[in-house]
Parts: C-alpha cells; structure tokens; sequence
C-alpha cells in the first residue's frame, strides 16, 4: 500500500463512513485537486499538488483499490478544438497548424443496478467558470460524466499505457505540436490561478 494513499484517506475518514458516502466522498475530494502538471501519485500527493488526467485518476484509482471499490480504467482520444475553451491565441494558433487525436483516461465503477458509469475528476472546480466541464460537486455516486465531450474513440477496460503508443505513432510534427501546446496549456492555467489568487 502507497503511504501516500494512507495518508490521504486517513485523512478524509473515509474508512469510517458507509460504503456509498465512501465512494461519493472521495471521489468529490480527488476531484477538488487543482489540475496541473502532475502524472503520478507522488507528484499530485507530496511534490506538486496538482494533477492532469493520468495524475488525478492514479490517485483515485489506488483510493478505490485500498477501499475496496471495484472500478475499471477508460481510455479515449479528443480534439482540444471541439472542447470550445477560451484558449488564448497562441494556443488556437497551434490547434489551426494541424490537430491531432490527444490521449484521455477516466475510470469506471459500478452504480447500484451493476451498470458500469464513467467516472472522470479531471478538471477542478477552479475550472468551471472558465468554460471547463468540471465533476458535480454534488455527485449522487450513480451517474456517468465525463469532462471531455465529444468523444472520438474509447476503450473500456483499457491498459492506459495505450495513451504512450499514441504518442509515439503520431508525425514527429504532431509530437513537437503537441508538447508546445501542453507546455502553453499549462502555462495558461497556472495564469489562471495566479491572477485569481492575486
């Protein structure tokens, strides 16, 4: 077990409430960790406190796994341009040279009537009046979302190393774009909250 993990969920009690206030409970916490350049569970839990899809869904996972709560991983592909962000400029200018399918990982659980539901805590509450589709921080424990929409491609029950082969099959064009878009996407997030902060 990460001591991490035992950290934080000593930290919540989860282990003291009912397996559905459980489930609700740290799921809304995970989801309330700011999104950031963080892609593994010491990065979001210790060293940077913030985390990206594969951060935030690493930390949750392991969460379920200690509380034992079955869940599955979901891997998809989305176009950043069909998020319809108020990106800035520079970054639009990116997207227009030549878009590529960019790498997504959510999880899955089952609600009461054993249906498997998407469960995806990417972005952070922070987000949500700067056009981002943030998790319900009322969430009921039964009901699908995702933060991304459209979808173009996805797979259920996936191995989200799927994520690092798409990465290498793209041009070395659509690599370099992509690393300069992240690069200005995180960027202009952290603008975000420093000018909120501030």
């Amino acid at each position: 077990m990460d001591p991490l993990i035992t950290a934080f969920i000593d930290t919540g009690g989860y282990t003291k409430m009912s397996q559905d206030e459980r489930l609700r409970s740290v799921t809304c916490d995970v989801a309330k960790i700011p999104w950031g350049e963080g892609r593994t569970i010491d990065d979001v839990l210790k060293t940077k406190g913030v985390g990206t899809c594969t951060g935030k869904h690493l930390v949750l996972q392991s969460c379920f796994e200690q509380l034992g709560i079955p869940y599955r991983i979901t891997v998809c592909t989305f176009h950043w341009s069909a998020q319809k962000l108020p990106l800035p400029k520079e970054l639009t200018m990116i997207l227009e040279e030549g878009e590529w399918e960019h790498g997504h990982n959510f999880l899955q659980i089952q609600n009461d009537d054993g249906k498997w539901i998407d469960v995806d805590i990417t972005w952070d509450p922070f987000l949500k009046p700067h056009g981002f589709r943030t998790f319900p921080e009322n969430w009921d424990g039964k009901t699908s979302f995702v933060g991304l929409h459209p979808l173009i491609h996805r797979w259920d029950n996936a191995d989200p190393d799927m994520k690092q082969e798409w990465i290498k099959a793209l041009t070395p064009e659509m690599r370099e774009r992509r690393e300069r878009f992240l690069h200005g996407f995180f960027g202009w997030i952290a603008s975000l909250r420093k000018v909120t902060c501030d």
